[in-house]
């Protein structure tokens, strides 16, 4: 974000105050066509359909207004959609709501309740709130409709967007966006003492010819008309990457095109970012210190990465106010050599002191600014630095580029969040920038182990290991940063829960990795699963395995639109065993089933011990994006897995089996 200049701050405060308060828009009239729609175009057996949504956002004066109207065509629907949550950024706040329900002999019901608050994220101090509430009287047939506005008083401005498709068609939709008239700060394009600005967009994905236009006062707007409903399938790429979505960003002379704006990056980044790194002797004696005698060139900088993970991470502590810094005394830094003084620093400031400390140590090592897969791939019609805002840094080592990132806590040496691995990133050298991708995600490990006791009324308990590693220890760790002991707790149980039988109860016995970078992350819990075997005569007929598969949603349907993407390379390896009741044996195992591909590879099978059916599964996939062209590839195997975790064991008594042989 970028804040409005202070000296024309009592300018921007004028401008706003004369200007006319945006109401919404009033209630539109609803046609007997309206009345008439039974069905979604396109889509039979839609639950729902919106006739029409109205999306204004005005950054001059400092306000948002929405107006949708949704018909409801079936039963599943009006649960979904008459329950509505408005989402309120920090700063904002609900000015103004109206709601109600139609029904198709004319009757209104209007929503006279005050909407409850809800926190949607709290997280190192952010808390993100919505605004709920339930349209009264919903039924099949009833048209619903509710129109807010939310106020803001930041005196920022930022990127903003226009999202275009939804999860319901579209019969009509109106958007409308005024930009901040005043001065914006931007780095180029000074004009005398003051900067001017310009407000671009990037339209991806368009949905048709028409393209927004500008109309009096700098008000950008775009109608579009029946617009389908965004078809999305499980484990696909970040859905901004098809949707159509238009996007708005302040600039300067510097957003006049693409090619402009990558380059005055790359001559304006590099400078910035050597500015801060530069040449200091406190850190050149660290990193003396820190190497000793060691000459071993990855152990080297194995010990500089770990020294500089030392320095406390403020990226990862709530967002403090003006005055609690102020009482805390943070000081901003300048450069590496603050950092070190300080012992504090952003997530960017311990890459950057990181990078500082490798060069110390004789090695080649420079800054990524690295983008995002995790919400929309990277795309250099984006002409906004906000793309490119995480940090890591790449040194060379033994002749090989590797690419660490010690300014994310608990990130072990040589490895990146999943998100910022296969992306495009910005590699600064001392005065240039090209353009990268960064290294795939090596596999993730997740290693399970149940020891159950089946008792002759079908229930099972004993005790589970889990243990995670990798990328999946990281966001684990990531996650609880924010909870306390009992809140971390409660989350692997649920978590554990979440991969067992129904009605499994689960409690966590004890917990070792939390807070380390290196090292798995291991939890040991009790659990109890009632009716985990049915009960048939005198026989039980139990599942060999306990956890779920957890793909099963994502090769449910006989073709596929977008690839298939995982969030990183994994393989899991499991073993239950479970002990039979006394006086029980095995009738039937479940099969053995086995299925292999270039990229992907699974086993399970299972053999009595000691009066114990002792099961063993392995699955591993070790690519990150298929086409659509290997989904029924990928559907066959998962279907083998899809069995291979379902199979079932019968046990009898030995008394039942000593007279079946009579018989």
């Amino acid at each position: 974000m970028r804040r409005v200049p202070a000296l024309m701050l009592g300018i921007c405060l004028l401008s706003a105050s004369l200007s006319s308060a945006q109401k919404p828009e009033e209630w539109l009239p609803i046609t007997p066509q309206d009345w008439q729609i039974k069905d979604a175009p396109g889509n039979p057996g839609a639950s729902a359909i919106q006739l029409y949504y109205s999306y204004y956002r005005d950054d001059n004066d400092e306000f948002l207004t929405e107006y949708r109207r949704i018909k409801v065509l079936r039963d599943s629907a009006r649960r979904t959609y008459a329950d509505v949550e408005i989402p309120l950024d920090p700063g904002m706040t609900l000015a103004d709501l109206a709601a109600r329900t139609i029904h198709p002999d004319g009757t209104i019901v209007d929503f006279k309740d005050k909407p409850f608050t809800k926190t949607v994220i709290k997280t190192r101090g952010i808390k993100f709130t919505a605004k709920t509430f339930t349209l009264p009287d919903v039924t099949v047939g009833s048209i619903i409709e509710y129109k807010s506005k939310r106020i803001w008083h930041s005196h920022h401005v930022s990127d903003s967007e226009w999202d275009i498709q939804g999860d319901l068609y579209t019969v009509r939709a109106d958007f409308k966006f005024r930009p901040y008239q005043g001065f914006v700060e931007t780095y180029t394009d000074f004009s005398g003492d003051f900067p001017r600005s310009r407000v671009s967009y990037a339209y991806l994905n368009q949905v048709d010819v028409t393209i927004p236009k500008k109309n009096k006062g700098n008000l950008m707007e775009l109608e579009v008309q029946n617009v389908p409903a965004f078809d999305r399938e499980e484990y696909m790429p970040p859905e901004s990457d098809f949707k159509p979505i238009v996007i708005f960003y302040y600039g300067a002379q510097e957003v006049a095109s693409p090619d402009k704006f990558w380059d005055w990056l790359g001559k304006l980044w590099p400078d910035l970012i050597e500015n801060f790194i530069g040449s200091h002797k406190e850190v050149q004696e660290l990193a003396r210190q820190v190497i000793g005698s060691e000459t071993d060139p990855e152990k080297k900088l194995r010990k500089l990465y770990a020294r500089a993970q030392q320095i406390r991470n403020l990226s990862y502590e709530r967002e403090r106010t003006d005055q609690e810094v102020k009482q805390e005394n943070l000081k901003r830094n300048r450069n590496v050599a603050d950092v070190l003084e300080h012992g504090y620093g952003t997530a960017n400031d311990i890459d950057r002191l990181f990078v500082a400390l490798a060069r110390s140590a004789g090695f080649e090592a420079n800054i990524l600014q690295v983008s995002d897969r995790k919400e929309r791939s990277f795309n250099k019609l984006v002409l906004s630095i906000s793309q490119v805002q995480s940090e890591a840094a790449v040194v060379k080592v033994n002749g090989k580029e590797l690419v660490l990132d010690p300014g994310t806590k608990y990130c072990p040496y040589g490895l990146l969040r999943w998100m910022h691995t296969s992306v495009t990133a910005l590699k600064m050298g001392k005065k240039t920038m090209e353009f990268v991708t960064t290294p795939a995600a090596p596999a993730s490990s997740i290693h399970r182990t149940a020891n159950l006791v089946l008792t002759p009324d079908g229930s099972a308990k004993g005790e589970i290991t889990v243990e995670l590693n990798g990328e999946d220890a990281l966001e684990s760790r990531l996650d609880a940063l924010d909870a306390d002991e009992a809140a971390r707790h409660k989350s692997f149980e649920d978590f554990v829960t979440a991969l067992l039988p129904a009605g499994a109860i689960v409690k966590l016995r004890d917990m070792q990795g939390w807070d380390v970078a290196d090292g798995p992350l291991v939890g040991h819990l009790t659990v109890e699963i009632p009716n985990f075997a049915s009960v048939t005569g005198k026989r039980l007929i139990a599942s060999a395995l306990v956890f779920s598969t957890f793909q099963k949603k994502a090769f449910a349907h006989e073709g596929r639109k977008y690839p298939i993407v995982f969030g990183y390379p994994f393989d899991e390896t499991d073993q239950v065993n479970i002990k039979l009741p006394e006086g029980y044996s095995l009738e039937a195992p479940p099969y053995r089933r086995k299925a292999g591909l270039s990229y992907a590879g699974y086993e399970v099978s299972s053999v009595m011990e000691q009066n114990q059916l002792v099961t063993k599964r392995s699955l591993n996939v070790d690519g990150l994006s298929f086409p659509p062209e290997k989904y029924d590839e990928l559907k066959n195997f998962f279907s083998v897995v899809q069995a291979g975790d379902g199979g079932q064991a019968v046990f009898r008594p030995q008394e039942t089996a000593s007279a079946d042989k009579k018989d």
